[in-house]
């Protein structure tokens, strides 16, 4: 019985060495994001002129601001999150820097319900 339980637990320890060592992955998350193409380049953030000019004004780190992707009416869109921003309806962006105009509460509105979040490409995001 002894020798049984002894076989079990190796074969247990095995089955367990077995599982992790194929479910990992050696790709970081995080790098990853900075690998996929958004809006056409590898890390929009460096290499968006505009989008990059918005993350120069971040006050703090990446735990108070954030960069979102979203896709709404089959376009991608960039929210940027700025700590320090005090309205969430004027801050989303088409690929080439300009404005969605979602100053009618109705547009914000629609926009909240119907967007979809494909990544955060900085930081945490902050608004629902």
């Amino acid at each position: 019985m002894i020798n049984y339980l002894s076989k079990m637990k190796i074969l247990i320890l095995l089955i367990s060495i077995l599982f992790v060592a194929t479910n990992c992955t050696t790709e970081d998350p995080v790098e990853g994001v900075e690998k996929d193409s958004v809006c056409g380049v590898a890390d929009p953030v460096k290499n968006l002129k505009w989008l990059n000019e918005e993350f120069k004004q971040f006050s703090g780190g990446p735990e108070i601001n954030g960069i979102v992707l979203y896709n709404y009416k089959d376009e991608n869109i960039i929210e940027v999150q700025n700590s320090l921003f005090n309205s969430t309806n004027i801050h989303q962006h088409y690929c080439n820097g300009a404005k969605l105009n979602l100053e009618d509460p109705k547009a914000f509105e629609d926009y909240t319900k119907n967007r979809v979040e494909l990544k955060i490409l900085y930081g945490t995001k902050m608004w629902q």
